[in-house]
């Protein structure tokens, strides 16, 4: 009886995607967490196999939140939801450029707020197949982030200097557009100090204990972290630095900064690229 209650979960799961696809598709979260739940990829694998989600389609990506906890508190969770999704989407081959928005509305507002345990439909990313009609971004004058200068007279060979500001996609080594003011630190650094040798190390988080390294979905092996450390090298080779003053190498999670990881920071903490100096 328990496996054909399984079999018919399964099955109307599938028919919902399938039969008639709703104009707006939920991913829940449980109370205060932004980490997708195994209900959750499985709702993102079916919307990608079924072909609801498809290329050249836009997609509009909306995190919410319900009343426990301050309103700052709920922007910043529903916005992390919202980035969680659309992380898993890129790490399952949606080309970035197909997702149209992704924000966090912050809490539902409800009339009645007394049940301590909040409103678990509120907890949620809306996923909206077609994007958003009409949509036009906020126009904002961004102020580039500033990224601290590296003092190289002040630092110790064999020392390793942490990249604070270089992030990827999941399960990816593309860079991201906002890492690029650090590359070009590092790149500013290795041409003013042309003695300078360093080592390019690639760290990531998120292993099973029977895994060295994570798997790269964009060439398809499991060297996730040396080739996040060569794509950096890969910029600086290509932006004029003498191969001969650097190397890459990828450690796995073998040097994790936090263990175990209990959250999102943690896992960031651990996701990470650092520079080694080899001589100067």
């Amino acid at each position: 009886m328990r496996y054909l209650f399984l079999l018919l979960c399964i099955f109307f799961n599938y028919f919902n995607v399938t039969a008639k696809p709703a104009d707006t598709l939920k991913i829940y979260f449980d109370l205060g967490k932004t980490e997708l739940k195994p209900a959750g990829r499985q709702t993102l694998d079916s919307l990608l196999y079924n072909d609801v989600l498809i290329a050249g389609k836009k997609i509009g990506i909306i995190g919410y939140a319900d009343y426990v906890g301050g309103d700052e508190l709920n922007v910043k969770i529903s916005e992390n939801r919202a980035k969680v999704v659309q992380d898993y989407l890129i790490s399952m081959h949606v080309r970035p450029e197909d997702i149209q928005v992704v924000i966090g509305k912050g809490e539902v507002k409800r009339s009645d707020t007394t049940d301590r345990s909040g409103f678990q439909p509120d907890r949620r990313v809306d996923i909206i197949p077609g994007g958003i009609k009409g949509w036009k971004p906020p126009v904002a004058k961004v102020k580039p982030p500033e990224v601290p200068k590296i003092d190289i007279s002040k630092v110790q060979k064999n020392e390793a200097i942490r990249l604070n500001k270089i992030f990827f996609f999941p399960g990816s080594h593309r860079v991201r557009e906002e890492s690029l003011p650090e590359v070009d630190n590092l790149y500013t650094i290795m041409k003013d100090n042309p003695k300078l040798k360093i080592r390019i190390e690639g760290h990531i988080c998120c292993l099973t204990p029977n895994n060295t390294d994570g798997y790269d979905y964009d060439s398809e092996d499991f060297h996730l972290s040396a080739n996040r450390a060569k794509a950096i090298y890969d910029i600086l080779v290509e932006k004029g630095i003498d191969e001969s003053r650097m190397e890459y190498k990828g450690f796995g999670k073998s040097r994790p900064l936090v263990n175990p990881e209990r959250s999102t920071e943690d896992e960031n903490m651990n996701r990470r690229v650092e520079i080694r100096i080899l001589d100067k």
